[in-house]
């Protein structure tokens, strides 16, 4: 049998919360779902955002310097993947936990090898901790991981919009969705996607991205079959 086609997810932390909590069973339970689903056509690897218990660039925290700032970040980061594994073993599917921050007795160990194996056995790979340093926001975690795993494409779930715009939509009411965008036009028309670092990465080894609204059902699935609005970044 022919190895399956390997995905890379990012999730925002959003994806594991309700408006009031950083956790919302009935949101879990969803996603878990929806992410057997796609393991059965799929090798899965998956990178969660923190953002639900912890964002740096808003933290009001004054004594806490910009790198501390990160590390909470990267421990929010450890936190979410934890709990989206075991709603995800709930559901009856192997699940690997690794971070670029070793925490024992919750995560293994970061090695490509043992994550080359766990993908190779059909177990999902959760990737947590960032890269390991203060600086890389999770969208450059997901571009990494995803050429080391060596998925052409990442699937980027995105909160409240359904993609990219030729400026904030939440700013400007006359914001253009941009349902396909080059590489090239990201760069010349400073077109805020990822981070300027995670986009050269991803131009370089010939990523697809696609951006979409996380929050629709089954927004994952939707995407791939082309059944919600996105944007494709090629």
């Amino acid at each position: 049998m022919s190895a399956k086609t390997r995905l890379l997810l990012k999730l925002s932390g959003g994806a594991l919360a309700s408006n009031t909590n950083p956790f919302c069973e009935t949101k879990l339970q969803s996603l878990a779902k929806q992410l057997k689903e796609l393991s059965q056509l799929y090798s899965l690897g998956i990178v969660v955002g923190g953002g639900n218990i912890w964002r740096g660039r808003e933290g009001r925290l004054t004594f806490l310097k910009s790198n501390e700032r990160d590390y909470v970040g990267m421990v929010s980061t450890i936190i979410n993947c934890f709990v989206l594994q075991k709603a995800l073993e709930a559901e009856g599917l192997a699940v690997k936990l690794f971070s670029a921050l070793e925490v024992e007795r919750i995560t293994d160990k970061y090695t490509l090898s043992e994550i080359e194996l766990s993908l190779r056995a059909g177990e999902i790979v959760l990737f947590a901790g960032g890269v390991g340093e203060p600086s890389y926001s999770t969208d450059s975690a997901a571009i990494i991981r995803a050429i080391e795993i060596g998925a052409k494409q990442v699937l980027i779930g995105k909160e409240g919009v359904k993609g990219i715009y030729d400026k904030d939509p939440n700013v400007f009411k006359d914001a253009v969705f941009l349902p396909k965008v080059s590489y090239d036009e990201i760069i010349s028309k400073d077109l805020k996607v990822l981070d300027q670092s995670s986009i050269n990465l991803a131009r370089d080894n010939k990523l697809r991205l696609l951006l979409f609204n996380q929050e629709a059902d089954n927004s994952f699935i939707k995407a791939l079959k082309g059944e919600i609005e996105y944007s494709e970044v090629v």
